[in-house]
C-alpha cells in the first residue's frame, strides 16, 4: 500500500511543469588575446594542443584524442593528469579531431584547418554518457600524480548503486568507505564547495576519495576528503525514475524491546536533463522520503510502587524529506563554462530525541529548511591556463520544539525523564562562500594558486535548560528521594538515608544571540615533474579566521612519488609515495555563540550541588537557587573563550606504495603517522583545587578565582598521537568491480573535541590514553557483480573491531561539576564502594594509593555489517543510434608525437544499447541479520552497567537489525 502512495505523490510533484526550475538568463561577452609564434612557412611541422574536460570544466586525463587527415595516417595520444595532450608533428591541412573517454561520449571536430609552422589550441569537452556509464575504481595502472595515489576512490556509473539511497545512510557509508574518524574529520565538497547536505544520488555524476591527500589546496587532510560532483544536462533529453520501499513486516525483530508498532518507509527520486538550446542544458533532480521509524527505549524505571524494574518501548517516530534541485550549464564558446545550480531541502520529525534511556517525555519536533545557490565560471586561457571562480550561498532555517518543559530528570545509568532540555530552538544561519583558483602549465610545472572565503552568520534563539535539570548519581539515590517524598522524610533525612539529587542546574537570561565569523584560505602549489617518473609536489597554505586571537596559520605541505620503470614499452612496476603538512581546524561558530551567550550578563547558568529542593526549580522556588539553602553549594557557570586559545593543527606524514597486480588488479599499502597539538578542550578553570574538595561536602573546594563560580573555558591545550596501516585494493574487470581497504589503527589522546571536559582540570596527562574512536582495525568491501541476464549484484561489506567506552561513578568527585570522573583500580574487596566486573575491580570511591582506572577502559562491541542488492535490468525500444561515430583506431603516438605504425589497430566492440531500461531489485541492510550493538552502559552502580541497550546507529536503522528493501527504476 505504501509503494501505491509513494507512486501517487512522485507523479503528482514529478509531473509539475519545468517552469518550477529556476532559469538563469546570462549575457556573457568574453574576450582572450593571444599571441602566436609564427615559424618558417613551407614545410614546417603544426601542432594541435589543448585540455579535455566535462561539461563542469574538470579536466579529464587519460582521454584518448585523434587528430585524423582527409589523407594519411591518424595520430593518437593520451591525455596527462592534467587533461593535456598535444599532437606534434602534422602536415599543414585539414583534420577530424575526436576525443574518447570511459563513461563519456565521443567528442569529435570535423574541418579543422592547421596551417604550416601553427600550432592550434582546442579544448575538447566530452559530455556524460548518461545510458552507457563505465564504472571506475581506481584503476590498475599507477601513476605518479598527486590524484592518483593508491588509496584514493573513484566511484561512478553502476557501482553508485552499491550505496545507499538514503542521504543519511550514504554519509554514513561515505565516510566508512574514506576511513575517516573524528581526528582527521570527513570533509565534503560538492562541486567544489564545502558545507551544505549532500544531493540526491540520482544527482550524483561521480565520488572521488582520499585524492591527492598532501594538496595544499584544501583545508583538511585528503584522507577523509569526500569530493562530489553532480550531473550537468545532456544534449538528449533522459530521465529517471527510482521508487524504493520498506515495510517492517519484511524486517527482522528488534532485540531490546518485544512489541513494536508497524514502521515502513518509502523513498523516490526522479530526475529529467537535456538541452535548452545550442550552448545550454539544464539537469533536474527531485527526492522525497516518507517514513516511520520506531525509536526503541531501553531502561530502568520505577514502577508505580517505586521499586525498580525494567523498561521498554517503541515509539514511532515520522519523518518526511523532500530534496528539489535544478542545475543550468550554459558553454559560451570553446573557452568559457557556467554553471548554475540550486538545492532546496526540507525535513521534519515528530518525537525525535527518544531511544535507550530517553523516556517518551524527552521527544521534540524538528523542522529543517536548506537552499543552496551555487554559481561557477571556468575560463580556459589557451592550452596551458584556467581559471575556475565560484560562489556559494546557504540559507538554513532549524526549528525545534520539546513537547514537554517540565524539568529534566536524569538519572545516571538508569533513565532520563522528564521535560527535554533542549527547550525551544529557532537556528537562523547564512553561510557565504568565495573561491577563486588558478591552474597554468609551465614547462614541467603545474602551478596552482587560489583562495577561498567564508562568511557566516548564526542568529539563535533557545531556551536551553531554562526548564532545569536534576541529576542523580544512581538509580538507588532517585528511588531513596522518591520513596522519602511519598512518605513525607524532611530532605535531611532523606539524604542522610542516601538519597537526594546530585546537582540542579538552570539557565536564566535573555535567549536570543547572534554572532558573525569569518575564515579565509590562500595557496600555492607547484607539480613539478622533475622527470618522467618522478613529481615532486610543494606548496604554502595560509589561513586565519575571527573571533580568536590566532590570526596567522601557516601550512606547508609537500609530497613526492617516483613510478619504478617497467620492461620497455610496459608501464611502470610500482609507485612509491611519501609526503607530509600540517593541517589546521577552525573553531567552530557554535562555541562563539556559546561563549557569547553564556557569559554571565546575556545569559546565566545557576548550578546547586547536592539540592534539597527537588522537585522544584529555582522558577518555583527561586529562594533556594539565590540563597542555596540547607548548605548546598550555589556555583554560577559562565563560558568563556581562552585568550590564549589557537588552532589545533595535525603533523602528518607517510609513506606508501603502490603496485599493480596483472591487468585487472592493484594493491597500495600506506603507512601513516599524525600527532595533533593545541586541540580542542573544555576545561573549568576555577574547579576546586586537588584535593581540597570532599564530595561528602559540596561547599569544600578552595577555587583559584576566589568566586565560587564555575568557569568553562575554551582552549586548545590537547594532545593526539596516532599510527596507522592502510591497505587498499581492487580488481576492476568487464563485469567485475571490486574496491575495498583495511586499516590497522592506535589512536591516543586526551580529548574528543571542544565539547569536551577533562577529568582533571588541572592536569590534562590524567585523561592522555586511548581514544574513543579508536577502532583498532576496519574492513571495507564494496563494488559490483555482472550476473548474466542483465543482473547486477552489489556488496557492501563493513568490519570494525571492538570500540572502547568510558567507566566512570556516575558522581562529580572533584566539585569541578562535571560527572566524568572514573574510579580507581580496588586495592582492598571488602570495600563496599568495590565493584566486580568483568573488566576488573573498580573503587567507586578512591582513596590514597589507588590507581585511577585509564580513560575509555572498557571495551564495547564490534560491527559486522553485509549490505547486499541484487537487480535485474530489462532494456527495450528502439537502438540508441551514436551521436557521433568513434574515431578510426589508430596506431599509437610515438615519443615525437608522430604515428608509430608497426602498432596494430584493434577492432572496437560496440554495445546495442536500447533507448528503454526498466529495473527491480531486492537489497538488504545487515543481510546475516548479525547483532550490531550499541556501547555499554559506562556508569558504575547502574543495573545494566557493561550491557549495551540499543542497536547501533552507524550504517543502519535503529528500528531493526536486518532490514530488506523492494526498489524499481525507469530509464530513458
Amino acid at each position: 500500500m505504501q509503494f501505491f502512495s509513494a507512486f501517487y505523490l512522485v507523479l503528482r510533484r514529478f509531473l509539475l511543469p519545468a517552469t518550477c526550475c529556476l532559469l538563469l538568463l546570462v549575457n556573457c561577452e568574453f574576450c582572450c588575446a593571444q599571441m602566436t609564434n609564427s615559424a618558417a612557412k613551407g614545410s614546417a611541422p603544426a601542432a594541435i594542443g589543448g585540455t579535455v574536460v566535462d561539461p563542469t570544466g574538470a579536466v579529464i586525463p587519460g582521454a584518448v584524442v585523434t587528430a585524423t587527415p582527409i589523407h594519411g595516417a591518424a595520430v593518437s595520444v593520451t591525455s596527462d593528469e592534467l587533461g593535456r595532450y598535444s599532437i606534434r608533428g602534422l602536415a599543414a591541412g585539414s583534420y577530424s579531431i575526436g576525443a574518447t573517454a570511459p563513461g563519456f561520449r565521443v567528442a569529435q571536430k570535423n574541418g579543422l584547418r592547421i596551417a604550416a609552422g601553427a600550432t592550434q589550441q582546442l579544448t575538447l569537452t566530452l559530455e556524460i554518457d548518461v545510458q552507457q556509464q563505465e564504472v571506475v575504481v581506481s584503476g590498475s595502472e599507477v601513476d605518479a600524480s598527486p590524484e592518483k595515489n593508491g588509496s584514493a576512490i573513484t566511484i561512478k556509473g553502476q557501482d553508485l548503486d552499491a550505496l545507499s539511497d538514503d542521504q543519511d545512510e550514504l554519509q554514513m557509508q561515505l565516510e566508512a568507505i574514506a576511513g575517516a574518524d573524528p581526528e582527521t574529520g570527513t570533509q565534503f565538497y560538492v562541486d567544489g564547495f564545502s558545507g551544505g547536505k549532500l544531493p540526491p544520488k540520482s544527482s550524483i555524476r561521480e565520488i572521488r576519495i582520499n585524492q591527492n591527500p598532501y594538496s595544499a589546496q584544501y583545508d583538511s587532510l585528503g584522507y577523509g576528503r569526500i569530493e562530489i560532483f553532480t550531473k550537468p544536462g545532456t544534449d538528449k533529453l533522459h530521465g529517471d525514475f527510482w521508487m524504493q520501499g520498506n515495510d517492517s513486516a519484511f524486517n527482522a525483530q528488534n532485540p531490546f524491546v518485544t512489541s513494536q508498532p508497524p514502521y515502513y518507509s518509502y523513498q523516490y527520486e526522479g530526475d529529467v536533463n537535456g538541452p535548452i538550446n545550442k550552448i545550454a542544458s539544464y539537469f533536474t533532480s527531485i527526492y522525497g522520503q516518507n517514513a516511520v521509524n520506531d525509536s526503541v527505549v531501553d531502561a530502568v524505571v520505577l514502577d508505580p510502587n517505586l521499586n525498580q524494574t525494567p523498561f521498554s518501548q517503541a515509539i514511532t517516530s515520522p519523518t518526511r524529506n523532500l530534496n528539489f534541485g535544478p542545475r543550468i550549464d550554459l558553454q559560451l564558446g570553446e573557452r568559457q563554462t557556467l554553471s548554475l545550480r540550486y538545492q532546496l531541502q526540507q525535513t521534519t520529525q515528530t518525537n525525535a530525541g527518544v531511544g535507550q534511556f530517553n523516556l517518551a517525555s524527552q521527544a521534540f519536533n524538528t523542522q529543517n529548511t536548506e537552499q543552496v545557490v551555487q554559481f561557477s565560471d571556468t575560463q580556459s586561457y589557451g592550452a596551458k591556463i584556467v581559471n575556475e571562480t565560484r560562489f556559494q550561498y546557504i540559507r538554513d532555517r532549524n526549528n525545534q520544539i520539546a513537547q514537554t518543559l517540565t524539568p529534566t530528570v536524569s538519572v545516571s545509568g538508569a533513565f532520563t525523564g522528564g521535560g527535554n532540555s533542549q527547550g525551544i530552538t529557532r537556528d537562523n544561519q547564512d553561510h557565504y562562500e568565495f573561491q577563486d583558483y588558478l591552474q597554468m602549465e609551465v614547462g614541467k610545472h603545474d602551478l596552482n594558486l587560489g583562495g577561498r572565503l567564508r562568511a557566516m552568520r548564526d542568529s539563535n534563539y533557545s531556551t536551553a535548560n531554562f526548564n532545569g535539570q536534576f541529576t542523580f548519581a544512581s538509580l538507588n539515590a532517585y528511588q531513596i528521594t522518591e520513596q522519602g517524598l511519598k512518605n513525607g522524610l524532611s530532605p535531611a533525612a532523606i539524604r542522610a538515608a542516601g538519597g537526594g539529587a546530585s546537582q540542579f542546574s538552570q539557565t536564566e537570561g535573555k535567549p536570543s544571540i547572534a554572532v558573525t565569523l569569518v575564515d579565509v584560505g590562500i595557496y600555492a602549489e607547484d607539480n613539478w615533474k622533475v622527470k618522467p617518473e618522478v613529481t615532486l609536489s610543494y606548496g604554502l597554505r595560509f589561513e586565519s579566521q575571527t573571533d580568536i586571537h590566532d590570526h596567522a596559520d601557516v601550512a606547508p605541505r609537500t609530497a613526492l612519488s617516483w613510478a619504478i620503470p617497467g620492461a620497455k614499452n610496459k608501464p611502470p612496476r610500482a609507485v612509491i609515495r611519501t609526503g607530509a603538512g600540517l593541517f589546521y581546524t577552525r573553531f567552530a561558530s557554535t562555541n562563539v555563540l556559546q561563549a557569547e551567550r553564556q557569559n554571565g550578563v546575556t545569559e546565566s547558568q545557576v548550578l546547586v550541588n547536592s539540592p534539597d529542593f527537588f522537585p522544584e526549580t529555582c522558577t518555583t522556588n527561586p529562594q533556594d537557587c539565590a540563597t542555596a539553602a540547607n548548605g548546598a553549594e550555589n556555583s554560577p557557570t559562565i563560558y568563556q573563550i581562552s585568550p590564549t586559545l589557537r588552532s589545533p593543527y595535525i603533523f602528518m606524514t607517510g609513506v606508501g606504495l603502490d603496485k599493480p597486480l596483472g591487468k585487472y588488479a592493484s594493491i597500495s599499502a600506506n603507512y601513516m603517522y599524525s600527532r595533533g597539538e593545541h586541540l580542542f578542550l573544555t576545561r573549568n578553570i576555577n574547579a576546586p583545587l586537588p584535593g581540597t574538595y570532599n564530595p561528602a561536602d559540596p561547599t569544600s573546594g578552595t577555587r583559584p578565582l576566589g568566586t565560587d563560580e564555575n568557569v568553562y573555558q575554551y582552549d586548545s591545550e590537547g594532545a593526539s598521537g596516532r599510527n596507522r596501516l592502510v591497505l587498499n585494493g581492487n580488481i576492476h574487470a568487464k563485469n567485475v568491480g571490486l574496491f575495498g581497504f583495511y586499516m590497522l589503527s592506535k589512536i591516543d589522546s586526551n580529548t574528543a573535541g571542544a565539547s569536551t571536559f577533562p577529568s582533571n582540570s588541572y592536569d590534562l596527562h590524567e585523561d592522555y590514553g586511548r581514544a574513543s574512536f579508536d577502532v583498532r582495525s576496519r574492513m571495507f568491501l564494496g563494488g559490483f557483480v555482472r550476473l548474466p541476464g542483465n543482473i547486477n549484484f552489489n556488496p557492501f561489506i563493513i568490519y570494525q573491531s571492538s570500540s572502547p567506552f568510558n567507566i566512570t561513578v556516575g558522581q562529580d568527585l572533584n566539585g569541578d561539576s562535571i560527572f566524568n570522573d572514573r574510579p580507581a583500580f580496588a586495592t582492598d574487596l571488602s570495600r563496599p564502594s568495590v565493584y566486580q566486573t568483568k573488566w576488573g575491580n573498580f573503587d567507586a570511591q578512591p582513596i590514597a594509593g589507588q590507581k585511577i582506572i585509564p580513560i575509555n577502559y572498557g571495551t564495547g562491541p564490534g560491527l559486522f555489517l553485509a549490505n547486499l542488492r541484487l537487480m535485474k535490468r530489462f532494456n527495450f525500444g528502439p537502438i540508441v543510434p551514436d551521436e557521433a561515430p568513434p574515431a578510426a583506431p589508430a596506431p599509437a603516438a610515438g615519443k615525437d608525437g608522430k604515428a608509430d605504425n608497426k602498432a596494430p589497430a584493434k577492432p572496437v566492440k560496440k554495445e546495442i544499447v536500447r533507448k528503454y531500461t526498466w529495473a527491480i531489485g531486492v537489497g538488504s541492510n545487515n543481510v546475516f541479520n548479525h547483532p550490531n550493538l550499541g556501547p555499554p552502559v559506562g556508569v558504575l552502580g547502574s543495573p545494566i552497567f557493561g550491557k549495551s541497550t540499543s542497536l547501533t546507529s552507524v550504517f543502519g536503522s535503529g528500528s531493526a537489525d536486518r532490514t530488506v528493501n523492494l526498489e524499481t527504476f525507469f530509464r530513458f
